[in-house]
């Protein structure tokens, strides 16, 4: 498109993501073309600033750095002549096909007698309105006729939707049969005898673009038209809801697909997220997050020779996760007491064994730095895979889709779990792969974990060298059908790392387990060579200790390292074997007065109640952030009750809430953005589904302990197992 300086209120083509004095370099994601006709009323005008405000801020860049859309804006015309001077000299009607191209018309405008709309300008006659004002589908198709596959139009002006008529007639003009399918949106503000919507629909625009910021929860990098409606219409009711109005809302005039993202509607939510591994490692790897937060020092570094206590904790299960990974083909159960670092073990063995980790100089002096024999070799481990939430037909999936291994489709077509095991025998079978190592974690988080052992595991034994022959092993009569023999010789091998949950042996608590011990039991007649490393062994105080140091490292009342040795080694000796309780314990040693409360027997008495103790501690003092107890502890039980990998925040999350508490809660956005930034924002953490952020307990314990809220009565003292 070409940019026009000069003439009647015509402001020229800019483009905001470029800085003063630098040149356009052409990497624009799209055009955003301005119309405004502004009456001469001061508080008309500044409506119309409010409007472009927001406009401007939603369409000033696109996905990527550097990607701005090209700005370019008539203000205030005098006569018709003014505005088909300007859809000349802009260009709009030669915008490529490559191009995203927005028009944003903002005006007074009335319907005539014939079903036409016209814009109406300062020297606009109302009872001359073809000759004097400016039919406004001439400003429309200059847009829609355009080479442009994407284009939205915005109309907003009184009677917006009296554009209808005509339009939809001269859309038949716009099919030019042998080319690409075309998005063209066009949204109309206002309905028939309705004013333009001056500061209101700059409010709705506001609205809705906070509303994409974080609420939405959407990651990609575009919305579809169906998706912006919807924030509209939502907006619109929560302005009528506040200022007693009755505003019938935008409508669509002409829409593409409803469910495609368009480019010409940027996310003002999305936000690149880094590729720490890749894609067959992340769903079990450190997140970026957690990453970052080890390698920031005032969260764990004691100085820039120490690489975090991430990379440097919890050595010796880490040499012997690093020396099982570089052997032969078996199995590896890792297992321990709720909360014991399970998951944060076999994540660091993932993570470090990533390539693309590996390459990143973020990364690198932490990975050097961190004990060589504790760091698994580039590629040892091949896929990641976690069970929460999935059954036996998605977790096989999962594992064979990330392998590269594909299902075996001469099976029946009904019978997809055996198709994907014979897929599985195949890929194995394949001498060439030689040995394979496979993670799956959270197998006790599964809701149908018997059924992934019996369907899933199963069929594999042959594979992981001395682990066992399937043959061995007893299969119930609803199993999908008998497991493989073996492979022939040669075959590829397996390395299998298992990460389950089970209670410590010899405990009350064990005896109490039966699932737990199971489970595991029932992996171990599975794989009855496979190795067992227990994370809540005899070490794992001297670990916590050293973790709540780390944690405790930069707090404003620690600059005495013996205070925090001292304070980390009590919090240590009341914790039992949970790192989750002992980063809460630590979180809230960092927020408050660190020596007040080592100090406090109520608060020692807490802390003895694990992780019940130290939530009903934080939820005593939300009101420091602004929510009440009641609602807060509904939106944070909420989250307990999602399925998948966690609830959506938009809409879902507030309902779920009010459902819990039997009762509305009012402005749930901003008390969720409350909930997210206090105390209780620890126990919480995210994750990506279906391209939505969703919301889960940062751990399964603390989402039981929700989902069963209140608790029975209990004793103060945690169960010998450390669990309590």
């Amino acid at each position: 498109m070409r940019g026009e300086h000069g003439g009647i209120g015509l402001a020229g083509r800019t483009d905001p993501s470029k800085g003063e004095g630098e040149e356009d370099a052409g990497a624009a994601a799209g055009s955003l073309v301005i119309v405004t006709v502004e009456d001469g009323d001061p508080e008309f005008t500044k409506a119309i600033e409010e409007q472009l405000s927001v406009v401007t801020a939603w369409w000033k860049a696109g996905p990527e750095p550097g990607e701005g859309f090209v700005q370019t804006v008539l203000r205030a015309p005098e006569e018709r002549h003014d505005v088909e001077r300007f859809l000349h000299g802009s260009g709009i009607r030669e915008a490529a096909e490559d191009e995203a191209l927005v028009l944003y018309v903002t005006s007074h405008g009335a319907v005539g007698a014939s079903a036409r709309h016209f814009l109406l300008l300062p020297g606009t006659d109302t009872d001359r309105l073809p000759a004097t004002g400016m039919p406004t589908n001439e400003v429309v198709i200059a847009a829609l006729d355009s080479l442009a596959r994407h284009v939205l139009v915005i109309v907003n002006a009184c009677e917006a939707e009296g554009i209808d008529v005509e339009l939809r007639a001269l859309v038949r003009d716009l099919v030019r049969p042998g080319t690409p399918d075309r998005a063209l949106n066009v949204v109309a503000t206002t309905g028939a005898r309705s004013p333009v919507l001056g500061r209101e629909f700059a409010v709705v625009l506001r609205t809705a673009f906070a509303w994409f910021q974080d609420a939405a929860g959407i990651t990609r990098p575009y919305l579809s038209i169906s998706e912006f409606m919807q924030a509209l219409e939502q907006a619109t009711e929560r302005l009528n809801e506040e200022r007693d109005l009755s505003l019938a809302g935008p409508r669509t005039v002409l829409q593409g697909k409803l469910g495609v993202p368009v480019p010409t509607l940027p996310n003002p939510g999305y936000r690149p997220r880094p590729q720490v591994v890749t894609e067959a490692r992340e769903e079990v790897a450190a997140t970026p997050e957690e990453l970052e937060y080890w390698l920031d020092r005032a969260s764990g570094r004691a100085g820039p020779d120490d690489p975090g206590w991430y990379f440097s904790g919890r050595q010796e299960i880490n040499r012997r996760l690093t020396s099982f990974v570089k052997g032969p083909a078996g199995v590896l159960i890792v297992t321990g007491t709720a909360a014991s670092g399970k998951s944060a073990v076999l994540a660091r063995a993932v993570t470090l064994s990533d390539s693309a980790f590996r390459a990143s100089p973020r990364y690198a002096e932490a990975v050097a730095k961190a004990p060589a024999d504790t760091v698994p070799d580039e590629g040892s481990i091949h896929v990641a895979v976690s069970a929460r939430n999935r059954g036996p037909l998605s977790l096989i999936e999962a594992i064979g889709t990330r392998l590269g291994g594909e299902p075996d489709r001469t099976r029946p077509a009904a019978d997809a779990l055996r198709q994907w095991q014979e897929g599985l025998r195949a890929f194995f079978s394949d001498r060439r792969k030689g040995t394979v190592t496979v993670v799956v974690d959270g197998l006790d988080e599964s809701p149908a974990a018997g059924a992934c052992v019996r369907d899933v595991l199963v069929p594999l034994v042959g594979y992981a060298g001395g682990a066992g022959a399937a043959d061995r092993v007893p299969l119930p009569a609803q199993a999908t059908g008998p497991a493989p023999a073996g492979p022939p010789s040669g075959h590829g091998g397996l390395r299998l790392l298992i990460g389950v949950r089970s209670t410590s042996p010899g405990t009350p608590g064990a005896a109490a387990a039966t699932g737990l011990r199971g489970l595991l039991q029932e992996l171990l007649l599975v794989f009855p060579a496979a190795q067992v490393v227990r994370t809540d062994g005899e070490g794992v105080r001297a670990d916590i200790a050293a973790y709540v140091s780390a944690l405790l490292a930069g707090a404003p009342w620690g600059t005495d390292p013996k205070a925090i040795a001292s304070a980390a080694q009590r919090v240590a000796g009341h914790v039992g074997r949970s790192f989750l309780d002992a980063r809460l314990a630590a979180e809230q040693l960092r927020r408050d007065d660190g020596i007040t409360l080592l100090r406090d027997p109520l608060w020692l008495s807490r802390l003895d109640r694990g992780t019940m103790g130290l939530f009903e501690q934080d939820l005593h003092r939300v009101g420091d952030d602004g929510l009440e107890r009641e609602e807060a502890l509904a939106l944070l039980r909420a989250t307990a009750f999602g399925l998948g990998r966690g609830m959506p925040w938009a809409q879902v999350w507030p309902a779920v809430a009010s459902a819990l508490l039997r009762a509305r809660i009012d402005h749930t956005d901003e008390k969720i953005r409350r909930l997210l930034e206090g105390r209780l924002a620890g126990y919480l953490t995210h994750d990506i589904e279906d391209e939505h952020v969703v919301y889960r307990p940062a751990h399964e314990r603390l989402g039981a302990m929700l989902r069963r809220w209140p608790q029975p009565p209990h004793g103060t003292r945690r169960a010998p197992d450390g669990s309590g």
